[in-house]
């Protein structure tokens, strides 16, 4: 893992520097994971595919202004997610939870886990989970994001991502109730 992150962290540098070569390998190891993670958030497959381009374009554009080349795999999410959600807000359907309504909300942490041979019922009941729920636990779960990478991601704060995620395990948890693959825990 750590030599990954070097890894990527060299490649920024040359792509700072403007090394094709370097952006082109960049793509190559990080363009999958981004379409994941985009298509999670949104529904149109042919919005992803435009989304994705004008990511990358952005990050072209920008890496040069990227402090850390640590941070990459964050700053590249964050910047998708800013388009994503650019796109949706046009289209009306990006709805923000305000910090209250997160604090409001946080109870109990429950872990959902589920047989690595049920991973399409885990994308089908992604897919029927309100948009911020879903980004949070795509994140998180999914991406290998901190709760603070999320939250910079996403653009909100801790608390925030905690209860978007705690209420996204309560709505699998309540879909999922009573199914024998998938076993559910109290933390």
């Amino acid at each position: 893992m750590e030599k990954d992150k070097l890894s990527n962290a060299i490649l920024v540098l040359r792509c700072q520097r403007r090394d094709e070569a370097a952006f082109r390998e960049l793509v190559n190891r990080w363009h999958e994971k981004l379409y994941y993670y985009l298509r999670r958030i949104i529904e149109n497959e042919n919005a992803v595919w435009d989304v994705l381009q004008e990511t990358w374009l952005a990050v072209f554009q920008n890496i040069r202004k990227l402090k850390d080349p640590r941070k990459f795999p964050a700053w590249l999410y964050r910047i998708g997610h800013n388009k994503a959600v650019s796109l949706l807000r046009k289209e009306n359907k990006y709805i923000q939870m305000t910090d209250e309504q997160a604090v409001d909300c946080c109870e109990n942490n429950i872990t959902v886990e589920v047989d690595k041979e049920k991973a399409q019922l885990v994308h089908e009941l992604l897919g029927k989970l309100k948009l911020a729920h879903r980004e949070v636990l795509t994140l998180y779960f999914l991406e290998g994001f901190s709760i603070k990478e999320t939250a910079e991601i996403i653009g909100a704060s801790e608390g925030t991502v905690k209860s978007r995620m705690y209420y996204a395990k309560h709505k699998l948890r309540e879909t999922l109730k009573g199914a024998d693959d998938v076993r559910i825990k109290r933390d």
